[in-house]
């Protein structure tokens, strides 16, 4: 597995990384197989967060890290702080923020994580006071924000200055909001989520040139949307689902004519295409069983597609709208 150096930090990451949100269902005895698979074919960056499984992902990841932890760079997140543990308002407090993350060290089995991330930093209840009942709403273009003075930059602050953490990070779905943040708040990665694939090329528009130009790291996470670039959808030719529009079915539809016409499958097509973009430096996919991570890790060791693959999946990239998770905003 190639590694790749994760913006100013100097941290070599493995170009393929995995993250937890799907992997609780196999149990922990499951869990530490595919984290021994990984770690002895080359994989040494793992994303997780409080948020998933409420924990329970932490706890199971931590347990399968307990005698590796000096063999992987770790990231974790806070932010889906569950109401009935936390105040309504923890979003807007340092020291809520911080005992959150002491709590997913202790999970962890941990002292100190190599990154600590705000988790969906696009959401509007990070950066004022106006807490919406809505904790999903979005910042909006016209309204200005306490970005740099926000309890959650204070937050990544102390826990780097206190060494819970070596580098902080922000997350987020939506890359032309993540950039707007990102030229106001100084962090040392971001991790984006379903902005850059084949199909999707909201980061190439909206988050790489900034990123790079401020020596920023990028990790991509969700690159295969959940299952639906990684398994054909065909039934969706005569049947679409209620969000699709003519956009997205055009390239959508064109990839899954190039994983035919070519027989690669289309986990492969994603993660091999996606390897040519050298401003992204991991590629973060789910698993939920052994050979899930056996194929996505063969398929980065298979390296690039041809010029010729990889400028046919080029041409059919849009920048559009999450329609599909009720996002309409670009």
């Amino acid at each position: 597995m190639k590694t790749r150096i994760l913006g100013k930090t100097g941290l070599n990451i493995s170009e393929i990384g995995l993250g937890s949100a799907f992997m609780a269902g196999q149990g922990q005895d499951g869990v530490n197989r595919c984290v021994d698979y990984a770690i002895d074919h080359g994989v040494n960056y793992f994303d997780t967060s409080a948020n998933y499984g409420d924990g329970t992902d932490e706890t199971m990841l931590g347990v399968a890290l307990k005698r590796k932890r000096d063999k992987v760079i770790l990231a974790t997140k806070v932010g889906f702080i569950n109401p009935q543990r936390y105040r309504l308002d923890a979003h807007r407090s340092a020291d809520q923020l911080m005992a959150q993350f002491e709590s997913s060290l202790k999970r962890l089995q941990t002292d100190c994580v190599d990154i600590i991330q705000i988790h969906e930093a696009d959401f509007l209840k990070w950066w004022t006071d106006d807490i919406p009942d809505d904790w999903s709403a979005l910042i909006e273009d016209d309204k200005d924000y306490d970005f740099s003075d926000a309890p959650a930059v204070k937050f990544l602050a102390d826990a780097k200055r206190s060494g819970k953490t070596r580098f902080i990070g922000l997350t987020a779905k939506n890359a032309r909001l993540l950039g707007r943040i990102l030229k106001v708040v100084a962090v040392d990665s971001v991790m984006t989520a379903h902005q850059y694939n084949p199909v999707f090329r909201n980061a190439v528009e909206f988050l790489f040139p900034t990123a790079q130009e401020l020596g920023v790291g990028v990790v991509i996470g969700a690159p295969l949307m959940k299952g639906w670039l990684a398994v054909p959808q065909d039934a969706w030719r005569d049947n679409p689902p209620d969000w699709m529009d003519e956009t997205f079915e055009t390239s959508y539809f064109r990839f899954l004519d190039i994983h035919t016409e070519t027989g690669i499958p289309m986990a492969e097509l994603c993660i091999r295409w996606m390897l040519s973009e050298t401003r992204q430096q991991s590629i973060v996919v789910g698993f939920s069983n052994l050979h899930e991570v056996e194929l996505n890790l063969s398929a980065a060791l298979r390296g690039t597609l041809t010029d010729h693959l990889n400028a046919a999946i080029e041409e059919i990239g849009i920048v559009h709208p999450l329609i599909y998770q009720g996002r309409t905003q670009l």
